[in-house]
């Protein structure tokens, strides 16, 4: 079968059923854009520029020249010429293979599709190679991959009890969902030979016990049929589930945080850093009023009655209740906020919720997202495992379904509560029909592209006498809120915000009318585009109208439309849609699965053939399916495996989980120098990887163009390179709080973290010419988190000071005086 052929049984983008490689005659290759082999279709679409140095150099002690040796190289270029983390080496981006179109299946046609192509499966070249990295004997391979196809092909597995034990309506799924098609045929193949009743045809067939015995044991390593009972805490409790469903701006997420406002004990756990700092700053200050306060004996909360001591005494006063004001800690991937060692209420992302501390109360935000593609399974191990007594839910009406499977053999006890929105709203008659002139105070533009949010911007500035802030998923959370705050204040000067989709979650925005700029999403690159998915088109369209968010002459509502009138229809059909329910929850592997599944398969076997194995042997419960992402992720395996020298399998798990933009050249080639840093001294120094970078430079300049005042000749690039720095140093502190010893420099990353933010700030701000916006610049703290004139301070310890408290409070008990 040709390569031509081979699409066709694609099942997802640049994923055929011969593995997750690509599709072709290059599928044997996998790496980053300037790794491509050569022919490569994608080979010069895909391929970032490339800054061919010599080779690499061995490893020497340390002396002047560490900068080039962890991975710089010297660029004297001036500032304006795109400064950059600069490998030697130019693997430093994924390259895409073109989008393939994936077949379509009916429900009914599952079992014929499965029947009608298992013997191209059993017979590829790709399904031999990878089996056999399982450490499955090429010999007796051949024989168990033939045995399985008779079977298929004379029907033994399409009996109707046959099609539900193996699954088998998974090739049926939504295209959306759907996983590749070569996992569904090796599950089931895993599934179907360690079935005791096959153990006679294989030993007849000569089969050595030896062979069965490693199938077996690969299974039981990859099982996680009963992946509930991986969270031990929670099935040793009864909970009790309160979902609260409805649309954006009905008030659900509200009822959910005062009964944990009113708990002695609990966790909120929501999607992004800005909003757990969001909640965690409310909950502090008294903003949010505890369940039972409305009651006349309501005497205020347990800190109420200590109000005088508290350290943040004058905020709550200016900004809150101090009836209602609670002790609360914040924990994310990147920062942490300790107010009090022996805080009851803890404020994180889902990502950093604790699963062996039981709490009163839980609340898990935005739990549609259990089904996300990317970030899913952080939702399915939050709502198996948070042991908390009461655990709330809030989200869509899309995932009762899906959260009622899951916990269906937990014992715990579900209660539904649904909303409908508190105000409404209305999709315009008309388009803007392409006219930029038409935009007003309030709007809200979406774009889907970095690039296309500043000509929007651009044009709007020029068309119109309106300023325009911007928010998009590049800028780090806290310039996000500060953009938010510019266009939510009435005097900043800026009446209008152009951004992309990250408006959805996370920012109370004074949003009048959102304006789609277009409705179509990138697949990626070289992935052509689709339409938005109706829960995105109704999760950005619902911030319009924000209830509580518009006082006086404005209208109570929200309204949307789009720029152009051909996506008119899509836009009213999308928001007429009923919610249609999650098909399946995302998992992923675990630091323990990962460890368990590598001393299962042959000794120095890749990080990427561990990954394969959790995929292509594992047994999951009906409703879950792993991220199909992680099989993009081959490349990435590769390149931790060649760069991370001698890293332990964990610690090779860790970089995998770590927010590394892996399309991004830039962030590539900084990890790569945190890794070689680590190989050369056991430890990372901030200074030597990231003071001595060409980004650096890049934000002194920055720095220097603020304090004369001057304009900075090219904007684009200076907002390019400071992301890219503050990526860098969101890496640093992820890793120090992972691996403290290794990166032990916390303290100084966040210092240069807030640079980089002010910085950032000053960029946007300073794009706008009008008086207004350069006056509003000059009211705005040093520190974004900590704007005195709008926002409070509330006090919090560092991990540099928790160390010194945990030093003395060690030397105390010891008797000694720490040094």
């Amino acid at each position: 079968m040709n390569h031509i052929a081979f699409s066709k049984l694609s099942t997802r983008c640049r994923v055929s059923i011969f593995g997750p490689r690509g599709v072709g005659p290059w599928s044997g290759t996998r790496g980053f854009a300037s790794e491509v082999a050569q022919g490569h279709p994608s080979s010069r679409s895909y391929r970032p520029k490339e800054h061919r140095t010599r080779d690499d150099d061995p490893f020497d002690p340390p002396r002047s020249r560490d900068r080039e040796r962890l991975g710089f190289k010297r660029d004297n270029k001036p500032y304006g010429q795109k400064p950059r983390f600069l490998p030697q080496r130019p693997g430093l981006a994924f390259y895409s293979l073109p989008h393939v179109e994936p077949p379509k299946i009916d429900p009914g046609e599952a079992v014929t599709y499965f029947e009608k192509h298992v013997q191209e499966w059993a017979r590829n070249p790709a399904t031999t190679e990878l089996l056999e990295k399982f450490g499955i004997p090429k010999r007796d391979l051949n024989v168990l991959l033939g045995l399985y196809a008779d079977a298929v092909a004379s029907k033994s597995l399409s009996d109707p009890e046959s099609v539900d034990y193996y699954y088998i309506d998974r090739f049926a799924e939504p295209l959306a969902h759907r996983i590749d098609v070569s996992v569904i045929y090796s599950t089931i193949f895993f599934k179907w030979a360690v079935n005791p009743t096959q153990k006679t045809l294989f030993l007849a067939k000569n089969i050595p016990q030896s062979t069965l015995d490693n199938l077996c044991q690969l299974y039981e390593s990859t099982d996680r049929t009963y992946i509930e009972e991986e969270f031990s805490a929670a099935r040793k409790m009864r909970r009790k589930v309160i979902m609260h469903v409805g649309p954006t701006n009905s008030g659900k997420t509200y009822h959910a945080l005062r009964a944990f406002a009113a708990a002695q004990s609990g966790v909120y756990a929501g999607p992004l850093r800005l909003l757990a700092h969001e909640i965690w700053e409310r909950i502090n200050l008294g903003q949010i009023a505890p369940l039972g306060s409305e009651s006349p004996d309501f005497k205020g909360t347990n800190e109420y009655q200590n109000f005088d001591k508290l350290p943040h005494a004058d905020a709550i006063r200016k900004h809150g209740n101090p009836m209602h004001a609670r002790l609360c800690n914040m924990v994310t991937g990147e920062e942490q906020k300790i107010v009090g060692v022996d805080v009851g209420l803890l404020s994180c992302t889902v990502e950093m919720v604790p699963l062996k501390q039981i709490v009163e109360v839980g609340v898990i935000d935005e739990i549609q997202m259990i089904g996300d593609t990317q970030r899913g399974s952080a939702w399915t191990a939050a709502v198996l495992g948070l042991p908390a007594m009461e655990l709330h839910l809030c989200g869509e009406e899309t995932a009762v379904p899906i959260v009622q499977e899951l916990l269906k053999h937990t014992g715990d006890e579900i209660v539904v509560k649904r909303y409908e929105r508190l105000t409404p709203l209305t999709v315009e008659e008309t388009s803007l029909e392409g006219d930029w002139s038409k935009i007003q105070k309030g709007d809200c533009v979406v774009a889907f592209a970095r690039s296309n949010i500043f000509k929007i911007k651009q044009e709007i500035e020029k068309t119109t006498k309106l300023r325009c802030a911007v928010i998009y998923g590049r800028l780090p959370p806290e310039i996000r809120s500060e953009q938010a705050a510019l266009f939510n204040d009435p005097d900043s000067g800026y009446d209008v915000l152009v951004g992309s989709d990250a408006i959805g979650m996370g920012l109370n925005l004074k949003i009048r009318r959102v304006v789609f700029d277009t409705l179509q999403k990138s697949r990626g690159a070289g992935g052509g585009s689709e339409p938005l998915s109706i829960s995105t088109v109704k999760q950005i369209a619902g911030r319009a109208g924000r209830f509580g968010m518009h006082t006086g002459s404005d209208a109570p509502g929200g309204f949307t439309t789009t720029l152009a009138e051909k996506d008119m229809a899509y836009l009213r059909q999308a928001l007429a849609t009923p919610f249609i329910p999650l098909p399946l929850a995302r998992v992923s592997f675990t630091q323990e699965s990962f460890d368990r599944v590598q001393h299962t398969l042959p000794l120095n076997s890749s990080t990427a053939t561990v990954l394969q194995a959790h995929h292509y042997i594992g047994a999951l419960p009906r409703k879950m399916r792993y991220h199909e992402s992680d099989l993009s992720k081959l490349a990435i395996c590769d390149f931790i495996d060649k760069t991370g020298g001698r890293m332990t399998t964990l610690e090779k798990a860790r970089y995998l989980a770590a927010p590394v933009a892996w399309r991004d050249p830039h962030s590539v080639a900084a990890t790569k120098v945190f890794m070689r840093a680590s190989n050369m001294h056991n430890y990372v120094d901030v200074h030597t990887v990231i003071e001595t970078s060409p980004e650096f430079e890049a934000l002194k300049t920055v720095e220097k163009a603020k304090d004369l005042g001057h304009t900075l000749r090219n904007t684009s690039n200076a907002l390019s390179s400071m992301e890219s720095l503050h990526k860098a140093l969101i890496l640093y502190i992820w890793m120090s709080f992972r691996a403290p010893i290794m990166y032990p420099h916390y303290d100084k990353a966040v210092e240069l973290k807030i640079r980089v933010e002010r910085a950032l700030q000053w960029t946007l701000v300073s794009m706008s010419s009008t008086k207004t916006a350069q006056t509003k610049w000059k009211n705005v703290s040093e520190d974004p988190q900590e704007d005195a004139q709008s926002r409070p301070v509330i006090p919090s310890k560092t991990m540099g000071a928790m160390k010194a408290e945990s030093l003395e409070r060690m030397g105390r008990r010891l008797e000694i005086t720490p040094q």
